[in-house]
């Protein structure tokens, strides 16, 4: 039982480092300025990148071979 006890405290110390990097996302930031001669405005544009897979295919319309 101490050892089932042990086991599950360890994990759960853990277990946080594995979720770290979830609440990341990939962005591009365009920051654009205008000089009027009324004024100067600035206008800031956020664009989400959305990835999706670890491994995408190659470009080309190549396929990858197993080897023999």
């Amino acid at each position: 039982m101490k050892r089932f006890l042990t086991t599950a405290l360890i994990l759960g110390s853990f277990a946080p480092f594995g979720l770290l990097g979830c609440g990341e996302e990939s962005k591009v930031q365009t920051e654009t300025t205008v000089k009027t001669p009324e004024g100067e405005t600035t206008r800031t544009d956020t664009t989400k990148i959305d990835s999706k897979g670890d491994n995408p295919p190659p470009v080309g319309g190549e396929t990858a071979t197993t080897p023999k």
